[in-house]
């Protein structure tokens, strides 16, 4: 066994007298923001029980229209619960008062600050400003669960360069050529170490364009290269719209039944983990966000846990059960959510979670899908034109 050499304890002592930002020691996340919904807190972190990490940056990019700024109001919600202050940066003049408030958000400006940015450059000043100030006052009261905060950016997409916007105001409309690329690498690179000193939760929306010139394109974030490394978290996010044969589970929340006049009720979330620094990537889930009541805790859990194993299918057509937990008797889809059985069965598998069980599920990306359908096509083809020979 090697002797113990005190070497690098001095190297500590005098790195820190140097930087006393500097972080000597392996970092895991221990705070965790709710999301909202428990399929979501999963595809997140690989834990039920957990959701947005802090001190890391989450990135949530897609279609217009998907959700991706609902996500984030209901994230803001969650964490206000737990006594979060939260500031929002606006590129997108989208944030109202009314939106934020049927969502469940406390608009007093005391735990909620919103700043209107136009540029990376703007964004990146405001954001260091806020990054800054909750350090020193964390200092002050010497503890950092005494002040936690979430810092939304909503979104990359609409942001422009500095120089590209004093071009367009001088009437110079000559193209950007890769400035505001450059100003969001050196955003990321200014704040992501600050997110963690302070343990911020983090989350940033971003549009979402198809990769051109490759035989399976795929929807990456925009921005240049930053937005794909920076981040440790990425949620890829695209819509559909739901139907009133989709709501079976949330039936019991309308009334007076589901008005199946309606062409769409809301919109399918759907969203697959692009990245993640903490658990598989690949996982994906459809979420129901009905226009009426916003997004229930336990929309997608249903196909998500059939899907996955943790529910199976019953004696009977269409009934299920619960093989963890056996059940005297068998549930529909209909009497999960409104019977209870969802709380009983997430109850029993958050408690399992902190005896330190992992569901940990294993799932394909969209492409992998794709690229598997090609490939059965192309040996079909084969296989015809052999018995043609």
């Amino acid at each position: 066994m090697a002797k113990k050499n005190n070497l690098f304890n001095k190297m500590r002592k005098n790195i820190i007298k140097k930087n006393e930002d500097a972080i000597l020691d392996l970092t895991e996340p221990t705070i965790w923001a709710h999301s909202g919904n428990y399929v979501l807190n999963h595809i997140l972190s690989g834990k039920f029980s957990k959701g947005y990490p802090a001190g890391r940056i989450t990135q949530i990019f897609g279609d217009s229209g998907a959700g991706k700024s609902y996500l984030t109001a209901k994230a803001i919600a969650e964490a206000q619960q737990d006594g979060y202050m939260v500031a929002v940066i606006d590129s997108e003049q989208a944030v109202s008062q009314d939106y934020l408030m049927k969502i469940g958000v406390d608009i007093n400006p005391d735990m909620l600050m919103t700043v209107q940015c136009q540029t990376v450059e703007q964004t990146q000043d405001m954001l260091l400003e806020v990054l800054i100030g909750v350090k020193e006052e964390q200092k002050t009261l010497g503890n950092k669960t005494e002040l936690k905060l979430m810092l939304i950016v909503d979104s990359l997409g609409a942001l422009t360069s500095g120089k590209a916007l004093a071009n367009a105001e001088a009437g110079h409309h000559a193209a950007d050529m890769g400035t505001k690329a450059k100003a969001l690498t050196n955003m990321f690179n200014q704040i992501v170490q600050k997110v963690g000193i302070t343990d911020t939760v983090c989350i940033m929306t971003n549009h979402g364009a198809m990769e051109v010139g490759v035989m399976f394109p795929q929807m990456k974030p925009k921005g240049g290269q930053s937005p794909e490394f920076m981040p440790s978290i990425s949620l890829r996010v695209t819509k559909g719209k739901i139907k009133a044969s989709d709501l079976a589970e949330l039936e019991y929340m309308y009334k007076d039944g589901i008005p199946k006049h309606l062409g769409a009720l809301g919109i399918v979330a759907r969203i697959e983990l692009y990245k993640s620094r903490f658990t598989r990537p690949f996982r994906k889930v459809l979420l129901m966000i009905p226009y009426d009541f916003g997004l229930p805790e336990y929309a997608g859990a249903f196909d998500y846990l059939k899907d996955n194993g943790i529910i199976v299918k019953g004696d009977r057509q269409g009934w299920y059960n619960f093989p963890d937990l056996p059940l005297d008797k068998d549930f529909a889809r209909k009497q999960f959510i409104r019977d209870g059985y969802a709380d009983m069965i997430m109850e029993h598998m958050l408690k399992h979670e902190e005896e330190g069980y992992m569901y940990d599920f294993i799932m394909k990306s969209h492409e992998d899908v794709e690229r598997e359908q090609s490939e059965k096509g192309d040996t079909i083809s084969e296989e015809i034109n052999d018995s043609v020979k």
